[in-house]
């Protein structure tokens, strides 16, 4: 027997496919799979930094389901989201739900990091939870550091512009163009003297020259006033290790035999012959040195080597 349906119910037979397809539809491009086994999964979380329901779930960079539902827990304050994941892939107890950056823009996901346990998950088991810090988050603790320096720096900065609009100002010019002015006359003696140093080359060389023949004949010198002083040193022991008592003696005796009228010496102290004889040599003498003034070239010849 032909089964005949009428407008009304094709036309709602044809509306009851066509939403059934649309939820398998919708759900499948959530990422739910209705033709495999999963396993319900729960996490919990202080701040799901951003993560919301059909996010992705990956497993060593493998897509193995999506975030079912996130619910806020009021006793705890805390996030439970719920993850459907793939029943075949195998889930070790003590793995890690870790949130991250999808992406630059800051999508988030949530990539399931295995652990060493041989206890593998069973269904509606609880993960751990762990937040890594996205590119944004990494950049903020790279520059936090940075900030006090930063501040010391723009003070510094401050300081130096403050200290060049002090130098800029009109007594500041007035310092640097004194300062400029001396260094001009400091450059100008410098060249004068090293002007007058090159024009004195000769004679600075001529004076080292001497200076060191001087020097050499000193040391020439050295050897023989060694010789005379020490010649000086053995007649000053010479005399004073003379005995003067009989020197005394001797001369005691010498003026008493010129005191006595019958000695020797007596006898040309008291004749009269001495004293002419005397005065006839002074009266020669004066008559030889009268004629060498008058005519010194008869008695004197220089002779040039």
């Amino acid at each position: 027997m032909k089964i005949k349906l009428t407008k009304e119910q094709k036309t709602g037979l044809f509306a009851l496919v066509t939403l059934i397809a649309t939820y398998f539809l919708i759900n499948f491009l959530k990422g739910q799979d209705f033709f495999n086994k999963n396993n319900i999964y729960l996490v919990e979380y202080e701040n799901v930094e951003g993560l919301t329901p059909t996010g992705p779930v990956f497993f060593k960079g493998h897509k193995i389901g999506t975030v079912e539902s996130i619910e806020y827990k009021e006793n705890s304050g805390n996030f439970i989201a719920k993850f459907k994941i793939n029943a075949q892939y195998p889930i070790p107890s003590n793995s890690v739900a870790m949130i991250y950056s999808a992406d630059l823009l800051g999508s988030k996901a949530v990539k399931i990091v295995p652990g060493d346990s041989q206890r593998l998950l069973a269904n509606k088991d609880t993960l751990a939870s762990g937040i890594e810090a996205g590119l944004v988050d990494m950049l903020v603790a790279e520059i936090l550091p940075l900030k006090d320096s930063i501040s010391t720096l723009l003070t510094s900065l401050n300081t130096t512009v403050t200290g060049i609009n002090h130098i800029l100002d009109q007594e500041g010019q007035a310092n640097i163009k004194g300062i400029i002015t001396g260094l001009n006359r400091t450059i100008k003696n410098f060249e004068k003297i090293s002007a007058t140093l090159g024009e004195s080359t000769p004679e600075i060389e001529s004076a080292l020259e001497n200076l060191k023949s001087l020097t050499a004949k000193l040391d020439n010198a050295a050897e023989p006033l060694g010789t005379t002083i020490g010649n000086l040193s053995k007649i000053t022991d010479s005399l004073a290790s003379a005995d003067l008592s009989a020197t005394i003696g001797s001369l005691k005796m010498l003026l008493e035999d010129m005191r006595n009228p019958q000695g020797s010496l007596g006898k040309l102290m008291t004749s009269d012959s001495l004293h002419t004889s005397v005065n006839t040599l002074v009266k020669n003498l004066d008559e030889l040195i009268e004629n060498i003034n008058n005519n010194p070239k008869k008695y004197i010849k220089i002779t040039v080597f």
